[in-house]
């Protein structure tokens, strides 16, 4: 009896476009916005505002590791797919297929753990002492700074060790087990957000950073090594004469526009919260922060039917099934987009009857009008991202320029109109740059592009 429910209910969601890797993907993020929402309850019960500030400004300035990444993330995920299009999963978790395939997928692997691990230590090396300067507290001895230079700390060091795990995963993704990936998201996820409660509950302040950075990296670990440990130790030993993968002709072409697009994505969406904070504080940086992470998980929530299909896009490119590729993609989008629109209207229905009935909650985040901005540019910001993700399965980024040029007009923007207008003016030139650059002109190169690379 279970088992016909059970079977008519992935029936009735794969008419939704639900398949299992979506399904536990939107689980994890799902959980991520809803945690999100009970966080702001505990973020306003046991810190101050004051310390809500800090709390999203460490986020701002940990997400500059993008810097370190440079792309690859992405760019593995593509190449990975595109190698397994020749190859398949054994029993025992090995690889099995074409050789030569096998040879260049090895040689990725290779590459990706270098530069992560040299990553990782740049990152430590640059954003210690970059955070404890711009915190104020590289010389400080009173015990106020010290709470803000010991997490921070800690914070940096999981970053940089976490820099590995997201690889590894990211070529565990591009080789198929998107699925399996998403679950080990959901558990790091519901974890790290029990866990950050309860150090918050508990007075720990901004250790609560810590504790999410701690979970997340140790469940990692002991995911990998005790599902994938034969995967990877296949790859890092096997030997052979066949040609791998060139980094310099192969990948670079592709990953330093995914790169600059990701940079260009960093002054885009965390850029706010740094110049708040040097502006006008923590406070005002705090509600920034905590609409931007709504809002945010929102979008992630959404664009869970694109982002799960990607590895599927490159396999369809490389096997010429492009029809099929159209398909797939076109209902992805549509279904994304009417989540997305379904969770941002329910977001501001939820948060007029806070500031109308329960407006000590309300004020840790930004007004309505300024959210509802957020929601639309939000929108916009989907269907540019899922555009993207269509065109870098072609293993090129023709968005590239608009996201540097979008970066570029959203930091000028925001450093005029900050000082002078505060959070208003940062929304606002979100907003502009957003519908203008982004949605507009990226459609045009959309249109453009996609049918250029579909008759190639």
């Amino acid at each position: 009896m279970m088992n016909l429910v059970s079977l008519k209910l992935w029936q009735f969601l794969n008419k939704l476009g639900v398949d299992r890797p979506i399904f536990f993907t939107i689980l994890a993020r799902g959980w991520g916005a809803g945690a999100g929402l009970l966080t702001i309850f505990f973020l306003a019960k046991f810190i101050s505002p004051e310390e809500q500030g800090y709390y999203y400004t460490f986020n701002s300035i940990i997400a500059l590791q993008v810097f370190a990444e440079l792309g690859l993330n992405y760019a593995i995920v593509q190449f990975a797919s595109h190698e397994m299009a020749h190859l398949t999963w054994s029993t025992d978790g090995r690889l099995l297929g074409d050789p030569k395939s096998k040879r260049r997928l090895q040689s990725l692997v290779h590459f990706t753990l270098i530069w992560f691990s040299v990553a990782g230590l740049l990152l430590i090396a640059i954003l210690l002492p970059l955070g404890l300067y711009f915190f104020g507290v590289i010389s400080s001895q009173n015990s106020s700074d010290m709470a803000i230079a010991a997490p921070w700390i800690f914070v940096v060091v999981f970053a940089s060790i976490n820099l590995i795990i997201t690889a590894a995963v990211a070529v565990l993704e591009g080789c198929g087990k998107v699925e399996e990936m998403a679950i080990l998201r959901l558990a790091q996820t519901i974890s790290s957000s029990v866990l950050v409660w309860t150090v918050l509950s508990l007075g720990g302040h901004l250790y609560a950073l810590v504790a999410n950075s701690l979970i997340v990296t140790l469940l990692g670990i002991v995911w990998l090594w005790g599902n994938y440990k034969t995967f990877f130790k296949d790859l890092l030993v096997h030997r052979s004469e066949l040609t791998g993968m060139n980094w310099r002709n192969e990948i670079w072409p592709f990953q330093w526009r995914i790169a600059i697009s990701w940079m260009s994505g960093y002054l885009s969406f965390q850029i706010f919260n740094p110049l708040l904070f040097a502006t006008y504080g923590p406070v005002v940086a705090g509600r920034m922060g905590m609409s931007l992470q709504i809002v945010g998980a929102m979008n992630g929530l959404a664009i869970t039917w694109i982002t799960t299909k990607t590895p599927t896009y490159g396999k369809l490119i490389a096997q010429k099934e492009l029809k099929k590729l159209d398909s797939l993609f076109n209902r992805g989008l549509k279904q994304s987009f009417l989540t997305l629109f379904a969770g941002v209207s329910l977001g501001l229905t939820l948060l007029w009857y806070l500031e109308t009935f329960v407006p000590r909650y309300s004020e840790r985040i930004l007004p309505f009008n300024l959210m509802t901005c957020l929601c639309i540019a939000a929108l916009a910001n989907h269907v540019s991202g899922a555009q993207g993700a269509y065109l870098r399965s072609y293993k090129k980024d023709p968005l590239m320029p608009l996201s540097v040029i979008s970066g570029v007009a959203i930091s000028i923007l925001s450093a005029i109109s900050i000082p002078r207008y505060g959070a208003d003016g940062a929304v606002i030139s979100y907003l502009f740059v957003v519908l203008v650059i982004g949605l507009i002109f990226g459609t045009l190169i959309f249109v453009k592009k996609r049918y250029e690379y579909s008759h190639e």
